[in-house]
């Protein structure tokens, strides 16, 4: 065994039964590396938990990409497309493009007594992919479940539901504002609840047979395609891919289409959750001066209650990068442990959140009404092996106060 290695591992088990100054430093030391790895860990698990708890809805309710009439405004009534398009369904061929479904919208006003409320109709067709939306039904079923009730079927929000005492079994009312006004009554199949206030309280899902009549559309006719992708962090290039299949073409009308992704459609939420995982950094970058400090203060204190045996060992011809190993040997003991027991306890407390959903938000602020965490094994590697070369490598700065110290003024040093 080199000598290194050797003193080090003396230093540590003399530790154990060690009363004094520096024993009490060491501990205060581990509890810092401890808790400085653990709130990095677990801030790292919040925000990748909200990105994708935010990011799920947000594709789940619309879609990846949304392709539709380039000369339509973001505005109620668009201008329809033709879904007699070369790219649809062939599009799902394109490596990275998972689906593909028709919609399409038609606004109106819902009466239940003497209740109202501005609703979107959103019209889908059997190809419409139901996974999120079974995900989030409080009650009763979406329109991909076959079921004999009869006329025009409909899933609302728990928040239309709430605003308007409506329940599935029941019917509500919609007016429509068109030259002639129409109005249709819908028989409630579903109720969901996605958190997603501003959607939830704008959006209910009907078939698009319907709103094709009610735009007064042959059945060709829709607002625009929704195209979902493999990946949502190839979004930026898939957009891209779908905007060269489909966005690049004009119509026998001389209408064009356009193609925008979920990123463009929800520019504020995005930065949003950009801002968090910004100030994950500046938390990363606290927790690790908080340990710096508190690692490079053991150690002086380490080294100076040692300064004796430091000078012994240059009076028999012990070389400083020697000496300064052992003591760097010793602090990597020290941030071991820390490593450990941090790891130990943001596992508890991620397992806990992600099982119990104890610590709870306010849904209309946050879009969740839980702290999501997202718990990932190379989250902890990475945070572990980073903090552990950061600070194995930071290490060698206090360690150079070996070097200033003299064999012959220290060895008498008490």
């Amino acid at each position: 065994m080199k000598l290194e290695f050797f003193m080090a591992e003396r230093l540590v088990r003399g530790k154990a039964d060690d009363k004094g100054v520096a024993s009490s430093v060491v501990r205060i030391a581990v509890a810092a590396v401890a808790l400085s790895v653990c709130v990095m860990i677990v801030s790292i698990a919040v925000i990748v938990g909200f990105r994708n708890e935010i990011m799920d809805k947000v594709v789940g309710f619309g879609s990846c990409v949304n392709i539709v009439n380039r000369e339509s405004a973001a505005n109620l009534e668009s201008l329809p497309v033709d879904s007699r398009q070369d790219f649809y369904p062939s599009i799902t061929d394109e490596d990275g493009v998972r689906h593909i479904q028709r919609y399409a919208l038609k606004p109106c006003i819902f009466k239940s007594g003497s209740d109202i409320m501005g609703v979107m109709l959103k019209g889908v067709g059997d190809e419409y992919d139901w996974f999120f939306f079974n995900k989030n039904i409080v009650d009763g079923h979406t329109l991909g479940t076959p079921d004999t009730v009869s006329g025009n079927r409909i899933v609302i929000s728990k928040k239309m539901a709430d605003l308007l005492k409506l329940e599935v079994g029941g019917s509500v009312v919609a007016y429509f504002i068109q030259d002639p006004p129409r109005m249709r009554k819908y028989t409630i199949v579903g109720i969901y609840s996605t958190g997603l206030e501003d959607c939830d309280k704008l959006y209910a899902m009907v078939d698009i047979g319907g709103i094709q009549k009610l735009n007064g559309w042959d059945e060709n006719l829709i607002t625009g395609f929704e195209v979902m992708i493999d990946n949502i962090d190839d979004l930026d290039e898939m957009t891209e891919v779908v905007r060269g299949v489909a966005g690049y073409r004009i119509a026998e009308d001389g209408s064009m289409l356009r193609v925008t992704s979920v990123k463009d459609i929800n520019r504020q939420l995005f930065d949003w959750i950009a801002l968090t995982e910004m100030n994950v950094w500046v938390i990363i970058a606290i927790m690790v001066f908080v340990a710096f400090v508190n690692m490079s203060t053991a150690l002086l204190i380490i080294i100076f209650e040692k300064a004796s045996m430091i000078g012994l060992m240059k009076a028999i011809g012990a070389r400083n990068w020697q000496i300064r190993k052992v003591f760097i040997l010793q602090s990597l003991y020290i941030l071991m442990k820390g490593l450990i027991i941090g790891n130990i306890i943001a596992f508890a407390l991620i397992a806990l959140q992600s099982y119990t959903g104890i610590i709870a938000l306010d849904a209309e602020s946050y879009y969740v009404d839980h702290v999501p965490c997202a718990l990932n094994l190379w989250q902890f590697a990475v945070v572990d092996m980073g903090t552990l070369v950061l600070m194995t490598v930071m290490m060698t700065l206090p360690s150079m106060a070996i070097g200033l110290m003299q064999p012959a003024k220290v060895m008498g040093f008490k």
